[in-house]
């Protein structure tokens, strides 16, 4: 755990127009900066990055933090990665003992250290006399010296205890081995072994580049062909895609992701200049997967092996994808080839023409199924639309389905009303709401004008923190529909009361979640719109008991104790208007 005083000295000589300025092009505004939002598609710019108080936040989509917030949003940095970053940066050391979490922390550096030092070890291998073999196999698959040293591939020597060996000389020992995936443990006399022998490897980079683990490859006949690092404590296989690290700015720039299956089939198409593309690492997609793409584009082509294995995988990760509400198309290459053996049979130019020729999602999977069924048969027509219903119900656009419904039925000459009919039987299982950008975390939504006169209190904190004292004294907190709201203002109190200076940007990491940064950052925004924060608190005051009193009349059906309410809100408002007095702006 890092205490506050440290990162509040980082955000403090940090400087968030520089830190936001390495990632995006920002131009003067008055006072501000201003671009493009990256977190959502957008013409003009309403990204607005305030060098005084050292936040960003967009006025199109509510997304703001601090400079900490920016990374984790932008980079997919998690909360250590991002300190770590703006520490380095600022020349600030970061404590290296503490908390449990700290601890788990410096267990994760741990990982990271020894798979990193592994990595070398396997590149080692490669480059001297016992990875001729590999070395030549590479070269048979296409691959140059560059492309080698940038996604540092290796070898691991066919030897049960060569890992182990390297090691024990860096006085490490076998059982955190164990923990990183790299050794196992003889089930009968209990000695430890390398999990990696006589296999050509890949290491599995995470966004920062780290290693979080290894693919790898057997040389010859042995089996399995491919062994994977085990779930440990930094790599999970479900969540993470092979080349995002290296892919991501591609990713974004061209705005759509190619998502491959295995280590060749992202390498090949890399070295040639197909840059926007990911693996699965041999599995079906998962919903992680899927977020993690997400965060950088919202439109994907699929381009599987066209084997029956690799057409049931891009049926079942189709779904996934529509799912999370993506924009997806097929790719579909001649039968026998992979995108590996395509780009080395037809160079770039065939792989970027069967790109360009991807299938919409619709036409893809109704052809294929109809292929696989009599569609002229009445129980084959039924199969159809039985393995359809599933990807039309997760279509969140409502004309988008209602045209693919023509479409279908136009197709499997079905009437429209029957495939409607079938399809309101069907639940998707991964459908989701949205917050409201005002919400944090499953609160429910307050009206409107209650939840403005709410955000405007808290704006006028903000700009001047000893009011928050105010607000608490003649209104209450308990009195507020946002707790996220009520919790910012009860921290801007007890940051007055120990006589902490109310620093926007630090205060936005005091708290944990993402949505209450994007609050805070809200109400900044609309703070210089306040002209007179005398009349504005009288107003949210009255706006809010107002709107208590009605809801509490609402749901009490007691009409003596209704005219109770009414009769003590009319006692605050006497009470709370005249008593407010502040400085006028």
């Amino acid at each position: 755990m890092i205490p506050n005083e440290v990162i509040d000295k980082i955000l403090d000589r940090v400087d968030i127009v520089e830190i936001i300025s390495g990632h995006l092009p920002l131009k003067k505004a008055g006072q501000n900066f201003k671009t493009r939002c990256p977190f959502h598609q957008e013409k003009t710019p309403s990204f607005m990055v305030n060098p005084a108080k050292q936040i960003f936040h967009c006025f199109g989509c509510g997304t703001g933090g601090n400079a900490i917030s920016f990374l984790m949003k932008y980079e997919k940095m998690d909360f250590i990665e991002a300190i770590t970053t703006l520490a380095d940066k600022a020349s600030i050391p970061l404590p290296r003992q503490g908390s449990p979490d700290r601890q788990k922390t410096s267990f994760a550096e741990k990982l990271y250290e020894i798979n990193g030092l592994a990595c070398g070890f396997f590149q080692e291998n490669l480059a001297g006399d016992a990875g001729r073999e590999a070395r030549r196999y590479f070269v048979q698959r296409g691959l140059n010296e560059r492309t080698i040293k940038d996604f540092q591939l290796g070898f691991a020597q066919d030897s049960w205890q060569a890992l182990i060996n390297y090691f024990k000389a860096k006085n490490i020992g076998e059982d955190i081995l164990e923990k990183a995936g790299l050794v196992l443990r003889h089930e009968t006399n209990r000695n430890f072994y390398d999990r990696f022998r006589g296999r050509i490897i890949f290491p599995i980079f995470g966004l920062r580049k780290r290693v979080l683990g290894f693919g790898s490859r057997a040389l010859g006949e042995t089996m399995p062909k491919y062994i994977n690092s085990p779930e440990t404590h930094i790599y999970s296989k479900g969540k993470h895609l092979y080349g995002l690290n290296f892919a991501k700015d591609h990713i974004r720039k061209q705005d759509y992701a190619v998502i491959a299956e295995g280590y060749f089939d992202f390498i090949l198409p890399f070295q040639n200049g197909i840059k926007n593309i990911v693996a699965t690492l041999g599995t079906a997609l998962t919903p992680e997967q899927i977020g993690a793409i997400s965060r950088f584009t919202k439109n994907v082509i699929i381009i599987y092996d066209s084997d029956t294995a690799g057409e049931a995988a891009t049926l079942r990760g189709l779904d996934l994808l529509i799912g999370e509400d993506m924009n997806v198309r097929i790719a579909v290459l001649p039968k026998g080839n992979d995108p590996d053996s395509f780009v080395r049979k037809e160079g770039p130019g065939g792989l970027t023409r069967v790109l360009k020729e991807s299938r919409d999602l619709f036409d893809y999977k109704l052809g294929t199924l109809t292929a696989k069924f009599k569609k002229f048969e009445p129980r084959g027509t039924a199969r159809i639309v039985g393995e359809m219903l599933p990807t039309l119900a997760r279509i969140k656009n409502a004309v988008l389905k209602s045209g693919y419904l023509k479409k279908m039925s136009e197709e499997l000459s079905v009437d429209e009303a029957s495939i409607r009919a079938e399809l309101g039987k069907v639940k998707p299982e991964y459908a989701g709401a949205k917050n409201s950008s005002y919400a944090a975390g499953n609160e429910p939504q307050a009206p409107q004008l209650l939840r403005c006169a709410e955000m405007t209190l808290l704006a006028i904190a903000l700009e001047d923190p000893k009011l928050a004292a105010t607000i608490r004294e003649k209104l209450g907190f308990e009195k507020f529909k946002s707790k996220a709201i009520a919790g910012v203002l009860e921290k801007i109190v007890g940051l007055q009361k120990n006589g902490e200076k109310v620093i926007p940007s630090h205060l936005i990491s005091c708290f944990e979640d993402g949505k209450t940064e994007e609050i805070i950052t809200r109400a900044l925004s609309i703070a210089p719109t306040i002209q007179d924060r005398d009349k504005g608190l009288r107003e949210c005051f009255r706006h809010i008991l107002d709107e208590n009193v009605k809801e509490a009349a609402r749901n009490n059906p007691d009409m003596y104790e209704v005219k109770r309410l009414i009769d003590e809100h009319r006692n605050m408002l006497k009470k709370i208007a005249p008593e407010v007095t502040v400085k006028k702006v």
